[in-house]
């Protein structure tokens, strides 16, 4: 009888840990289509109005057969409007800020995001990013790489790097008083290249920046530049340092089989509770657990070996 309660918990942790990625999945495929979508139904928008904006012909081909309705969303993940309703990244609020160019008005659309996130912590980095899919793209080709006999590095740069970086970044915005962070900010990148790419068919600088974190994360550091590059990512583990959200062991059921620790892009250390601020909350961890002794809770777990 105990065999088979065990066998129904470990049934029930398992469709719990599935649901919890799918939704994760169907979270950041949004995110990423609404990137991808919504250039073309402004471009769209543009045309019907007889503007005189025609976009790139091949992109304005498809905006032309996209079914006729206004863009619920204008902008990119930087900054967005959504229903009408404003949302500010953070890295944006702080570049303002340094810049000296930071309005009342601007703090409505930080609000929201500034409360999701102290609550809620890295969980922008796992969940909504539109450079996941280049992330798990550069973990398929190391994979790739290995299996035909050829080691990509993994450097491993110190965890305050990042820190530096965003420092850095906000120090030259104050004293050029022009924003900078967005220059090296994946979803700033990825939402301006997508814009350019639908409007006048070229790529800029931006696709050059990104192609060189890609390359990073392939050949250099697994996951290196969202650990211990990114300015955004090293704001929203300030923002969410005291972040209730937290992946708790069981230490018991812990059989320390590493895989865990293995599957982190972010550097976190579950078995061993080593688990800070840049956890993003993807939970792949949790699902890889072969004993369910990791779960993601609300409230930090006191239980360590």
């Amino acid at each position: 009888m105990a065999s088979a309660n065990r066998i129904d918990a470990g049934d029930l942790r398992l469709r719990r840990h599935r649901r919890y990625q799918a939704v994760r999945r169907g979270v950041l495929s949004i995110s990423v289509a609404s990137v991808c979508i919504a250039p073309l139904l402004f471009l769209q928008q543009l045309q019907n109005q007889s503007s005189g904006i025609s976009g790139d012909g091949r992109w304005a081909a498809i905006a032309g057969h996209l079914p006729s309705a206004a863009s619920p969303t204008l902008g990119a993940p930087w900054t967005v409007r959504l229903f009408r309703l404003e949302f500010l990244d953070p890295l944006a609020a702080a570049g303002l800020i340094a810049a000296r160019s930071f309005v009342l008005g601007a703090a409505i659309g930080l609000l929201p995001t500034f409360v999701l996130v102290a609550i809620l912590g890295r969980f922008f980095c796992g969940w909504l990013c539109p450079y996941l899919p280049l992330l798990a793209a550069s973990n398929a080709l190391r994979s790739l790489l290995r299996r035909v006999g050829f080691q990509p590095l993994d450097l491993r740069l110190p965890r305050r790097t990042s820190f530096l970086v965003l420092a850095a970044l906000l120090v030259a915005t104050a004293v050029g008083h022009s924003q900078l962070t967005p220059l090296i900010y994946p979803p700033s990148l990825i939402g301006r290249e997508v814009f350019r790419a639908v409007f006048f068919g070229t790529f800029g600088t931006g696709a050059v920046l990104l192609a060189g974190a890609f390359a990073f994360d392939t050949f250099i550091s697994r996951g290196g530049f969202c650990r211990s590059l990114c300015p955004g990512g090293a704001l929203f583990s300030l923002i969410g340092a005291a972040s209730p959200v937290a992946v708790h062991r069981q230490v018991q059921a812990c059989t320390d089989c590493t895989l865990c620790d293995a599957v982190c892009g972010m550097g976190q250390l579950p078995m061993t509770d080593r688990v800070d601020a840049s956890c993003d909350r993807c939970a792949k961890c949790v699902s890889v657990c072969p004993t369910g002794a990791l779960s993601i809770t609300f409230g930090r777990s006191r239980e360590r070996r």
